[in-house]
């Protein structure tokens, strides 16, 4: 297959699509607090709530994928859209775990444009690190400015501004390239080998046991004795590391062997966060690990995308990449909390970090089987 990528101006109305996809975890902590305010849920639930709605966007984007190989992006991304505003806007109208649900579906489905866009373009770390950029940012800026301009606002007032910013992102439907299946649905061997779905599981684990320890840092750090007013602050700084590594990958690109930047990466957020453990979050070297964990963590994922295609040449995985990120990032936080949460929050801490060692062992094993296979055609 070509390896040709579309014109540069089209990535953009694909990602900020895709971003617009995954607003909604930039809002969650505002969301989840008023349903349990407004009686909707029990504090217990919300792991499970966020799992399912996550769960839900990973589902919705391998949906678009194979949707892709049959219908336009247009009318993709319309569907994802509308089902968007209809699971924002059904708040008390449906059981809860549905209407999140639906609006996590329609979330997928318009991340998949953007999936498929980074799939099919030459330097996918750049794209992938672009991505991420815009998550970053789009989340970051839509929790101030309601925390500034609406700050007693409901979960039902949230849920309309995101319906109405899914409206407003409709007209970059236009923008969009027509065709962005990347494998034909015909084209023989179209499941990834096994190096790939390897390489999927390293996404999945990475990313799962990332966003897991950053679910469970406000909560270490106050256990840590950090004031409440005063772990906000240090959370910012974290994300604004996070904003500057996702800078970084799309400088960096492709210059570095991506299985190498994962690794390297990688391994320095699993010692910040032993760092932290070791010497806690006061002081100036406090805020420095707390930076470069975000830094550390934004370097590496956009680099998933790279060893994809390192793992997979054909990029029958690349398009799924997004997938299993999500599917990560839904279940890992989930699973620790049940099985490590009782013994403190340092111990999930611990845990995470494990697994992301885990998911750097996977890595190996994945760049293992790849070079094996070449050397066997060779």
């Amino acid at each position: 297959m070509s390896d040709a990528a579309p014109p540069e101006p089209s990535l953009l109305p694909a990602l900020a699509l895709g971003s617009v996809g995954l607003l909604v975890l930039g809002v969650q902590p505002l969301l989840y607090a008023d349903y349990i305010r407004a009686g909707l849920i029990v504090e217990s639930r919300l792991g499970t709530l966020a799992s399912v709605e996550i769960s839900a966007i990973a589902i919705g984007s391998t949906i678009g994928i194979v949707l892709l190989r049959r219908l336009t992006p247009p009318i993709i991304g319309l569907a994802g859209l509308f089902l968007l505003v209809i699971g924002n806007l059904v708040y008390g109208g449906v059981p809860l775990f549905a209407g999140r649900a639906i609006a996590g579906l329609g979330g997928g489905l318009v991340v998949a444009l953007a999936a498929a866009q980074i799939a099919l373009r030459t330097n996918v770390n750049s794209a992938s690190g672009l991505f991420l950029f815009l998550q970053a940012t789009s989340q970051y800026a839509l929790m101030q400015g309601l925390t500034i301009l609406a700050p007693e606002v409901d979960a039902a007032g949230v849920q309309h501004v995101l319906a109405v910013i899914a409206v407003a992102a409709a007209p970059a439907l236009l923008l969009v390239p027509r065709h962005l299946a990347a494998v034909s649905s015909d084209a023989p061997g179209s499941a990834p080998l096994l190096a790939g779905w390897i390489g999927l599981a390293a996404c999945a684990l990475f990313v799962g046991s990332a966003v897991a320890i950053w679910a469970y840092l406000g909560v270490w750090l106050q256990a840590t004795g950090i004031p409440a007013s005063s772990v906000s602050s240090r959370l910012t700084i974290s994300l604004a590391g996070q904003i500057l590594g996702s800078l970084c990958a799309v400088a960096m690109g492709m210059r570095i062997r991506s299985s190498r930047q994962v690794m390297a990466s990688g391994a320095a957020m699993i010692a910040f966060v032993l760092l932290l453990q070791t010497f806690g979050p006061s002081g100036e070297l406090g805020w420095m690990l707390l930076a470069g964990f975000g830094l550390a963590w934004m370097v590496a994922t956009p680099a998933l995308a790279g060893l994809l295609l390192e793992l997979d040449p054909d990029r029958l995985s690349l398009p799924y990449g997004a997938a299993a990120q999500l599917l990560g990032a839904a279940t890992i936080p989930t699973l620790v909390g049940e099985v490590m949460a009782a013994s403190g929050p340092e111990h999930v801490l611990v845990g995470c970090a494990t697994i992301a060692a885990c998911a750097l062992l996977v890595v190996l094993l994945g760049a293992a089987l790849f070079a094996q296979r070449t050397v066997t055609r060779g």
